[in-house]
């Protein structure tokens, strides 16, 4: 597995940002000897997870929080972790078009960098907290683009006072008369919209801890998308809003994923 740490110029955020990415290589059956990019001209196309940070996170988080790298080796699976600040994953109007660079930007860089299917099918987005109601978000308002969202411990439909506060995380990224029911970023509103247009969305995996503060919330859009016929998985369990919680359940989510494990001896 290769780690490659990236920093570079985003047309879409105007300035120089950085992005994590984990990169499947071939291992060889022979002891001793290391995996290799000299045997890349075997490697198939990858499938892709974008990985989404929460509130004051960054590219680091998962790399040091939880052991994603080991887990993305056993699955051959190509992991991109960009940084996007506390922008709840908006075109924000600070300029900072963070929607725009995860959906579009980043699709093309990795497409000319690495070997990804790029396929709907293989292309997969999940995220913690912030970046988990990000990752609904991206995913159900690009349903053709995206074939598997994940939401882990999501941070729905944040409530006005914590958009609109003074100096607040996340007040940046919205406008100070700005409301959001009936927009993509209301995820009632947007799991209704899919329903009722017919459209083909994405498969969804949605947890959250019983002891976590935005369990309550969590329970309130299962219970809407139950309302509403949305097909999802829905796992709870003892928890709260910790990497103890998000490691395990990363590995429940990798499982449910359409990447089948691979022995340890195969190559790509």
């Amino acid at each position: 597995m290769a780690l490659i740490q990236m920093k570079f110029y985003s047309p879409s955020l105007q300035t120089k940002t950085n992005l994590n990415v984990l990169v499947p290589t071939p291992e060889s059956t022979l002891v001793g000897r290391q995996e290799t990019f000299a045997d890349c001209k075997k490697t198939k196309p990858l499938p892709v997870l974008y990985l989404l940070h929460g509130t004051s996170g960054d590219e680091g988080d998962w790399l040091r929080f939880s052991r994603i790298e080991d887990y993305a080796r056993k699955y051959r699976l190509l992991v991109a972790m960009p940084s996007c600040e506390n922008s709840c994953y908006r075109d924000t109007p600070a300029q900072k078009a963070y929607y725009t660079y995860v959906t579009e930007e980043l699709p093309q860089l990795l497409g000319w960098l690495f070997p990804v299917s790029g396929k709907r099918e293989d292309t997969y987005i999940a995220g913690l907290s912030m970046g988990g109601s990000g990752a609904f978000m991206l995913g159900m308002s690009r349903p053709s683009q995206y074939g598997y969202v994940a939401c882990l411990s999501g941070g729905f439909n944040l409530p006005e006072k914590a958009r609109t506060e003074p100096k607040n995380r996340w007040s940046w990224a919205f406008g100070p008369d700005e409301t959001l029911t009936g927009t993509r970023d209301d995820a009632f509103w947007l799991s209704s919209h899919l329903v009722e247009e017919k459209i083909d969305y994405p498969k969804l995996y949605l947890c959250c801890g019983t002891e976590d503060f935005l369990y309550e919330k969590n329970r309130e859009l299962k219970r809407h998308l139950d309302a509403i016929g949305f097909r999802h998985v829905y796992h709870e369990q003892p928890g709260v809003h910790d990497w103890n919680f998000w490691d395990d359940e990363i590995q429940r989510i990798l499982q449910w994923l359409p990447v089948k494990r691979k022995d340890e001896t195969e190559y790509l």
